[in-house]
């Protein structure tokens, strides 16, 4: 189970990956299944008509204009990037303005992918295929204010939930190194040394490949500065699931944790519930 901090980090709500919370990974995943369902439900429609009217139905191009609501979902998140970006960079009069700019060419980015595409399934499958032309002007007279009308919805709804704080839950960003005082000396740890941590008191242990450093601090408040990768796994004990190789389980509820120097810690059944997917 051991996993690089590139495969640890999944597909967020934006493709911002590295700061995005659960939370936001939820909303996305809920996200994609709503366009997915739209787009089964228009498919179904199209069945249901082919059989109220006595028509064939075309299986191959009936899916292939449904691709257009499944679009959504990465000129969505372009639109979100786009949006994050901007809002640091611009004032609320300008980031208004480019706001309505980026929206509108994504709508229209959107409906040329979806004549692209229409375009190559249609020479695929066509003896005499649609014509480029004619496909784009159809797209842009019959669905770009649908377009348009869901990528300003969905604009307005980023600019709402990012004024109201949605990245609340986020960690602030984390320092890579923490500074360990040994007298009059002082150590530098750096973060993805840790394997794992634990407390003892008022007192925190680091432990790392080479030796075990000891700090004046709780866990509770040393989470907060470290990055996604540290998860609390008993009441005493931090873990960096980055360096866990497997899992062993007590059959209480309760794990083994086996780390990859052959370290074992207890997962408590307490704290299974925010491992899920990670290391359950």
């Amino acid at each position: 189970m051991t996993s690089s901090k590139a495969s640890y980090l999944t597909i967020n709500f934006f493709p911002v990956l590295k700061e995005k919370s659960d939370l936001e990974k939820k909303y996305f995943h809920w996200f994609c299944m709503f366009w997915l369902l739209i787009a089964t439900l228009e498919l179904g429609q199209d069945v249901v008509s082919s059989i109220l009217n006595n028509n064939q139905f075309h299986f191959i191009e009936s899916l292939s204009y449904k691709l257009f609501w499944l679009l959504f979902i990465p000129f969505s998140m372009l639109i979100g990037y786009a949006l994050e970006k901007g809002g640091s960079a611009f004032s609320d009069y300008q980031y208004f303005l480019i706001n309505a700019f980026i929206v509108l060419a994504v709508a229209l980015i959107h409906l040329v992918t979806f004549s692209f595409v229409l375009l190559g399934i249609s020479n695929l499958i066509h003896v005499d295929p649609w014509q480029l032309s004619y496909l784009m002007a159809e797209k842009l007279s019959t669905r770009l204010y649908i377009a348009l009308s869901i990528h300003i919805v969905f604009s307005i709804l980023f600019f709402l939930i990012n004024k109201k704080g949605f990245g609340q839950n986020k960690r602030h960003k984390y320092s890579e190194t923490i500074t360990v005082k040994n007298g009059k000396s002082s150590v530098i740890v750096n973060v993805d040394d840790i394997k794992w941590i634990s407390s003892d008191g008022n007192y925190l242990y680091l432990h790392t490949s080479e030796k075990k450093h000891v700090i004046l601090d709780s866990l509770k408040n040393i989470i907060t500065t470290l990055p996604e990768n540290f998860k609390r796994i008993h009441r005493s004990t931090i873990v960096n699931i980055e360096k866990v190789k497997k899992l062993k389980s007590r059959g209480n509820g309760d794990y083994d944790i086996i780390l990859d120097n052959n370290q074992i810690l207890r997962l408590s059944r307490n704290y299974t519930k925010p491992l899920k997917g990670l290391l359950l």
